[in-house]
Formats: structure tokens, sequence, C-alpha cells
């Protein structure tokens, strides 16, 4: 093994890991509600695609989608969990993840899941959600029954 050899593995494994990173700073700014936290998740150009065809474009447009949606009045957390990454370039990875989520509120009382398709970029060493498309299976008030819903 060349020196270029494990120059170039260890630059794999480091976006590899970066683009976790950036999931785990995205989890935390959704769950704390922290949009000055949410602005460090994704590229300036970023795209996210929801269900119904909605896309927001630009870092701008997305965390204002999530100030907007995002409600103060209630707690959620949710765990991303079977992190799928793939490198495709230097600086560059696809990842898939499973997420559960639970919501909380005055009036509410929500357990859901789903998957995320990220597409991450690292820039100076810090991993950015470049496109995000969140896709959800179940979306459900836990005091009806989610497996009814």
């Amino acid at each position: 093994m060349t020196n270029e050899d494990v120059y170039a593995r260890l630059e794999r494994l480091e976006t590899i890991e970066e683009a976790r990173r950036a999931s785990n700073r995205y989890a935390l700014a959704v769950d704390t509600q922290d949009f000055d936290l949410m602005g460090t998740v994704f590229t300036a150009d970023a795209t996210l695609h929801l269900g119904g065809g909605r896309e927001f474009t630009g870092r701008e447009a997305i965390v204002d989608f999530y100030r907007g949606r995002l409600d103060p009045s209630q707690t959620q957390k949710h765990f991303i969990v079977n992190n799928d990454v793939t490198w495709t370039s230097p600086g560059h990875a696809d990842m898939t993840s499973y997420l559960l989520f639970t919501a909380s509120g005055p009036d509410k009382s929500t357990l859901g899941w789903g998957t995320y398709i990220d597409h991450i970029e690292v820039v100076d060493g810090v991993g950015f959600i470049a496109e995000k498309t969140i896709i959800i299976s179940m979306n459900a008030d836990s005091r009806a029954g989610w497996a009814t819903a």
C-alpha cells in the first residue's frame, strides 16, 4: 500500500464520518429547534425534498420551512439509525438512514418513522447536507393508536 493509497482511504473514511456528523447536527437542530444551528447544517444552495412534491431550495428557505413547521409548544425527539453511507467522490457521500420520531405537546402525542436520503458535501473538513429527501412512512397520534393510522 502506497502513501497515496493511505491518503485516499483516510479521505474516504473522513468523508463518511462527516456525513454522519452532519446528520447528527441536523437531528440536534430539529430536536432543540435551534435555527442558528440549523443554518450550519445545510449548504448555501441545498435542496429539501418532502412528500407531495414540496421542495425548498437554499439554506434560508429550508431554515424558514423548519421555523414555520416546528411548534415551540411541543417537544420532539428523533433518532436517526441504520446509516448506510456511500462515499461517491472526494468530499462527497450519499447516506440513507431510517428515522424514528416522537412529538408531544398540550394536545399531541405523535409516533412516526420514515427514511432520510442525504447527499453530503464536505467543505474545509465539515460535512453539510447538500440535498435531503424525507420520506415519512408513519406519522400517527399514539393516543388513537399508531397501528390503525
